[in-house]
């Protein structure tokens, strides 16, 4: 934290006082939506003056009377039933924001930040820490250090951050506006609150200086020998042996409680890959086993059963049989959700393919295998729907309902004529250039072979017609 930066980020400040920036900066406000703050003023209404508003915004940076606005506090739910707090600046703080943060962002990408930094960085995404976790258990790192900060965006020392910051921008009026904006604080029921540490999540420079901040952590690691993945403040430390596990567990608690920051001792874990699983960003990475065939060990990468049951209770609330729409409106509300969700659980198919083509080049085994269940996802989704047409004009139609109406809604329907996205479909693109009608006569022969063992065409029908 006390070294110096010999190159320094000058003049940040003059470069904010063009309209041609704020404008620019406007137009990534606007397009990434969202609500007002404590001001009350939304998108649309600053739309209708946009000129006459950005002038005024650039005269008081020019006044140096420009000054952070406290933001409106709202509550998220998170996938542990908790609730996320969150900070709503107003359109004019987000507008400065995003200048600044146009401003800052090259200089950190191309001089400051880590390669195995990869959350809330232009051009790196969850599925490239999936990839580097997967070429790290490749190449033997099969030793976790699997580490959770305590409450980070909540408790992130003021001072300290500044004295980071102070590291890379020598620009007093820039470093000033920060740090006012940090002690801005928030309104919740009409009430303001101070805010004594803390970055508070919502803002538009927020990721950025949450970057700034633990990228300190990244090069104590790099420095130390230690290779990692860091998605935001979610890290992982990867070792090949348990005693370099152990220098790394001692690097990351010194370093942390230097940044005044803690780790949460009920979600951290020493992670043994031969005989452990562990999960992250929603993907389960399933310990090594021997595998007969090949004559060496293979793991498996996979949605977590958190995602999958997500997925299962998100759609579940998404289609209830008391629901009437047509098939029309059923795919406009439903190919959004589905098509978001695959892709992203699908992001474990694509970082594989890509390591396996790495050791292909390199002309070494490949362990990882991928996730191949998107027809039970895909067969979740249309039991789903069956159930809600076989409920027109009944009160009570069930599973069993649902069943009987394979026969009028088969699974070609909901492919071609109702044209749902499908999970399975998606991932057979991946592996190679496929059109959906190519795919459904695939799994309509499927199908059919499955269905020569006549003991289990003859429970189907057992069930689906009993009385």
């Amino acid at each position: 934290m006390n070294e110096p930066l010999k190159l320094k980020l000058f003049s940040v400040y003059g470069q904010l006082l063009n309209t041609k920036i704020l404008k620019e900066a406007w137009k990534k406000v606007k397009a990434n939506r969202g609500s007002g703050g404590i001001d009350g003023e939304t998108i649309k209404e600053f739309e209708k003056e946009e000129d006459k508003h950005i002038e005024e915004i650039l005269q008081s940076l020019k006044d140096r009377t420009y000054k952070p606005s406290a933001v409106r506090r709202v509550y998220i739910p998170k996938k542990n039933g908790k609730m996320r707090p969150l900070g709503i600046p107003t359109v004019r703080d987000r507008i400065v924001q995003q200048a600044l943060v146009m401003r800052l962002e090259p200089f950190f990408e191309e001089k400051v930040f880590h390669d195995s930094s990869c959350g809330f960085r232009p051009n790196r995404d969850a599925e490239l820490a999936i990839k580097k976790v997967m070429w790290n258990l490749e190449m033997g790192y099969v030793y976790i250090y699997d580490f959770d900060i305590k409450g980070y965006f909540d408790n992130i020392p003021h001072k300290k951050l500044m004295k980071v910051l102070n590291k890379y921008i020598s620009d007093g009026t820039v470093l000033d506006m920060i740090w006012k904006s940090l002690k801005a604080g928030y309104m919740e029921d009409n009430i303001l609150y101070e805010t004594p540490k803390g970055q508070i999540q919502g803002g538009v420079a927020s990721p950025l200086i949450a970057n700034i901040y633990l990228n300190e952590l990244d090069w104590e690691l790099d420095k130390a020998g230690h290779r990692f993945v860091r998605y935001a403040d979610d890290s992982i430390v990867m070792c090949r042996t348990p005693e370099e596990l152990e220098r790394a567990k001692k690097v990351v608690k010194e370093t942390l409680e230097e940044l005044g920051l803690e780790l949460a001792e009920d979600k951290t874990d020493d992670i043994d890959f031969h005989d452990k699983d562990f999960d992250y960003l929603g993907f389960t990475f399933h310990h090594l086993r021997s595998n007969q065939k090949c004559g060496y060990e293979t793991y498996y990468v996979a949605p977590s059963e958190k995602s999958l049951k997500k997925f299962r209770t998100d759609l579940k609330a998404l289609t209830r049989k008391s629901f009437s729409k047509s098939f029309e409106q059923w795919r406009e509300e439903l190919n959004p959700v589905l098509r978001g969700k695959f892709n992203y659980f699908q992001i474990c198919n694509r970082a594989c393919k890509a390591v396996m083509a790495e050791c292909r080049k390199r002309q070494m085994p490949c362990k990882a295998t991928a996730y191949r269940r998107y027809e039970e996802l895909d067969g979740y989704v249309r039991q789903r729907l069956r159930v809600n047409f076989a409920n027109r004009g009944k009160r009570h139609a069930g599973v069993k309902d649902g069943k009987l109406m394979t026969v009028k809604y088969g699974n070609s329907f909901f492919r071609l004529t109702m044209k749902l996205v499908s999970g399975a479909y998606l991932a057979e693109c991946i592996r190679r250039d496929i059109s959906i009608e190519e795919f459904d006569a695939q799994q309509k022969t499927k199908k059919k072979n499955r269905c020569r063992n006549d003991a289990r065409t003859k429970r189907f029908f057992e069930f689906a017609y009993a009385k």
